[in-house]
C-alpha cells in the first residue's frame, strides 16, 4: 500500500511537470505486483524495473531488517499512509520485498546535477511534493496543493491504533 500511496501522491505533480517539460520516472525493484500496479494507474510517469537492485545499491538505499520493520509500521507516517490508502482505495498486499527502502532524486537537465535527494527511512515515508517543486523552481499548482489537505477532517493523531493497525481475526 505504501508504494501505491507515494506513487499516487507524486503523480499529482505529473501535469505540472509535463507542462514544465520535466520527466517523471519511477524505478521499481521487482515485477511482483507490477501488472496490478500498472492497471491501477497509481503512477503517471515512466516506470522501469531494476530486478538486480543495482540503482538501489548505488544510491545506498537501506534495506530494513525485521526488527526495524515493526516500529516502522507502527509509526505516525505509516498510520498516515494507511489512512490515505484507505481514503483513496488503493488496496495493496504484502507481496514482494517490503524491506527495501527507496527514495527520490530530482536531477537537473542532462543529468549533470542532483537538485534534490530524498532517502526513505521508513517504508511509508516519501518526499513531499512541495520540496520537489521547490527544487525545480516551480510553484505548487492547485492539484499539487491538495496533497496535504484533510478532506474528511480526520487527523491521523485522532485515530486509535486498532483503526489502522488491526490484525485479521484468527480463524
Amino acid at each position: 500500500m505504501f508504494c501505491r500511496v507515494a506513487a499516487k501522491e507524486l503523480s499529482l505533480l505529473a501535469p505540472q511537470l509535463a507542462e514544465a517539460q520535466v520527466r517523471l520516472i519511477g524505478i521499481g525493484l521487482e515485477e511482483i505486483g507490477l501488472e496490478e500496479f500498472m492497471a491501477g494507474k497509481f503512477f503517471e510517469g515512466e516506470l522501469y524495473i531494476d530486478t538486480d537492485k543495482k540503482s538501489f545499491k548505488a544510491l545506498q538505499y537501506k534495506k530494513l531488517g525485521f526488527l526495524n520493520m515493526v516500529p516502522a509500521l507502527l509509526s505516525r507516517v505509516a498510520r498516515e499512509a494507511v489512512r490515505k490508502g484507505k481514503e483513496w482505495a488503493v488496496g495493496g498486499d504484502m507481496k514482494g520485498d517490503g524491506f527495501q527502502n527507496g527514495g527520490l532524486l530530482v536531477v537537473g537537465c542532462k543529468g549533470e546535477k542532483v537538485l534534490y535527494e530524498f532517502k526513505q527511512e521508513n517504508p511509508a515515508d516519501h518526499a513531499e511534493n512541495s520540496a520537489i517543486l521547490k527544487a525545480l523552481g516551480l510553484e505548487a499548482s492547485e492539484a499539487a496543493q491538495k496533497e496535504g489537505v484533510e478532506e474528511d477532517g480526520v487527523n491521523v493523531t485522532d485515530l486509535e491504533c486498532e483503526e489502522v493497525c488491526a490484525m485479521p481475526p484468527k480463524k
